[in-house]
This record gives structure tokens, sequence and C-alpha cells, in this order.
């Protein structure tokens, strides 16, 4: 028994049973920092389950997913690739994973855990972990998620990456003779990245406004039949008691 090996068992199980499962599985562990290690799992929420379940259900999709957000953050910062296009790739791809099988009430945690996997390369690693205790939502501007607040347990690639990240920098460092860079165009390329979180986000709150306003439109149209039917009816029931009025006085009068 290990904490990952726990973990992945866990996390594959509904929250009503995470609570449950997670006390036994510490109860058999026979090392006390393991047991206490377990015991400090947290029970994913409705949204946090709802992609970790996608994440185990789809691996190959959402493997592809995460690759057109690789291709996103190089197109948006002007390597190769069309953003609008590959926007509407993400786009399709998200939808098809979130279907209808995922509860409406937490849809559009969902949906936006998703894109925030797109943003970033340790937020795709936090999704793709498929253990999630709470939805992700980044649309740049600076404000990073928490990660140690989201996932059960830490990524394993996170110092691996990092270090990778402080080699490749300490190579792109240019030699004293190396003459003036040009602009420097970090600011812009981020502020790409933002604007782009900001849209998608607009889009997704456009969308559910839309799907809104039709079912709202749904709803105004079955009360005007049925006001129209009950109007009908109750004019009905208007002339059938003013003709027994009438009977009641001809009766009355002979």
């Amino acid at each position: 028994m290990d904490l990952d090996s726990v973990a992945d068992e866990l996390y594959a199980m509904s929250p009503s049973e995470f609570v449950d499962a997670r006390n036994t599985a510490a109860k058999r562990a026979k090392d006390p920092q393991l047991a206490k290690a377990i015991k400090a799992l947290r029970r994913p929420t409705a949204a946090a389950h709802a992609v970790n379940q996608i994440v185990r259900a789809n691996p190959e999709a959402v493997g592809t997913l995460l690759a057109l957000g690789d291709e996103l953050r190089a197109a948006m910062t002007g390597q190769s690739g069309d953003v609008r296009a590959l926007s509407e790739q993400r786009r399709e791809a998200i939808g098809a994973l979130v279907t209808a099988d995922v509860p409406a009430s937490v849809r559009d945690d969902v949906t936006a855990t998703l894109e925030a996997a797109t943003a970033d390369p340790q937020l795709a690693a936090a999704v793709g972990s498929g253990r999630l205790v709470k939805a992700l939502r980044y649309a740049g501007f600076g404000e990073f998620p928490d990660l140690d607040d989201v996932l059960a347990t830490p990524l394993r690639t996170t110092k691996k990456a990092a270090k990778k990240a402080a080699t490749k920098k300490q190579q792109r460092r240019p030699a004293a003779s190396a003459p003036e860079p040009g602009p420097d165009l970090t600011a812009l390329r981020e502020r790409v990245l933002e604007l782009s979180g900001a849209a998608d986000d607009a889009q997704r709150r456009y969308d559910l406004a839309a799907r809104a306003a039709v079912e709202a439109r749904a709803l105004l149209e079955t009360a005007e039949k049925e006001r129209a039917d009950a109007l009908r009816v109750a004019r009905a029931a208007h002339a059938e008691a003013e003709r027994a009025r009438r009977e009641l006085g001809r009766l009355e009068r002979s």
C-alpha cells in the first residue's frame, strides 16, 4: 500500500463513498505516517469528481484536448498555428467531453476546469492527474490557482518541470558580447493569453444565457397556451351558467 495507489482508488469513487473508503484505507495502513497522509485526503466536490471521471473514462480525448492547449499557447505566442481555428477546436473538444451525463448543476464548473487545463502545463497536469478536489478557473490576469488547494496530492512532475524550465532559461541566456535584444514581447504575449481566457469565459457565459433565454421563451409559450386554454374554458363555463340561469328563470315564471 502507498499513497498514490490509495489516492487513485479513492478518487475513482463517488463523493458519497469517499469518506468511509478513505477511513478504512487509513486503518489498514501499517505505517502511521501513511495512515495520516491517507486520512488527510479530501473528498472531491461534485464538479471535481465529474472532471476526475471524465479524465479516467476518456484518456485519449483528454490527451487530445491538452495537446490542443499546447498548440494554442504556441499560436498565441506567435510561434505557429491559427488561434481562432484552434480555439474553435478546443471549444468543440470540451463540448464533446461535457456531455449530458454531466449534471447540469456542475456543467459550468467542469467546462471552466477543462478550459483551465489548456491554459498552462501545470494546470494540464493537475487536471490530467484525476485527483482534483475542487474545480479550476483560470482566465489569466496573473491569478494562478493554488494547486495545493485544488489537488489531493502534489504533482509528481512539478520539481522535474521546474528544473527543466530553469535549464532552458539558462540555455537561452545571451552571452555577454551578444547584441542588444529586440523589443520584449513577453508582456504583449501574456496579454494575448489573458484576453483569450477572458474571451472564452465570456463566450461560455453568453452560451449559458442564450440557453436560458431559449428555455424562458419555451416556458412563456407554454404559459400563454395554458392561459388561452383557461380563458376558453372560463368563457364556456360562463355561457353555460348564463343558460342555466335563464332556464331557471323561465321555469320559475311558468
